[in-house]
């Protein structure tokens, strides 16, 4: 059965934020310290989706393969201190039992379509890296870290035009 991928609702905050532990489980065990990925349960990651949904923080999309939630999306204004783009990509999760199955591809169109934006990455992680670079995002060298995760290096990525155009 293929997938779909909708815009998501406040009845949805219960699957993605066990779809945003599991995903970071799958994707982030062994990178991030012991203990961190365990600090943020799925309980407390439905909190903070049902509150970016109910403050118009940006928007979510979930993608969903027979009747469950398999991932999500979602964008919003840049939350850095000097946007270089006017939307970040401010996640993409898929379950690792749906890499390569277009889902995530999917996502990111419904997300961004071809819209400029900007994201951040972690470092470490050459799947994401490759994924964005085909679909034109490349690093601009600003990196931060990300003490909320361990201290993890993150890059920014972008694509599209600047939003203010500078002089060579």
């Amino acid at each position: 059965m293929a997938g779909a991928v909708r815009k998501a609702s406040l009845g949805d905050v219960d699957e993605i934020g066990h779809v945003h532990y599991e995903a970071h489980v799958q994707t982030y065990s062994g990178v991030f310290p012991e203990g961190v990925i365990e600090s943020f349960p799925a309980s407390e990651r439905a909190k903070m989706w049902t509150r970016f949904l109910t403050a118009n923080f940006g928007e979510l999309w979930v993608a969903e393969l027979e009747g469950h939630i398999v991932g999500f999306a979602s964008t919003g204004p840049p939350r850095e201190g000097l946007p270089v783009r006017d939307l970040e990509l401010g996640s993409l999760y898929l379950l690792a039992a749906h890499h390569g199955s277009g889902l995530g591809q999917e996502l990111l169109d419904v997300a961004l379509g071809g819209r400029g934006a900007s994201l951040w990455v972690l470092d470490d992680n050459p799947r994401a890296h490759a994924f964005y670079a085909r679909n034109g995002f490349s690093p601009d060298g600003t990196d931060k870290i990300d003490e909320h995760f361990g201290n993890v290096r993150e890059i920014r990525m972008v694509r599209g035009r600047p939003l203010i155009a500078t002089v060579p």
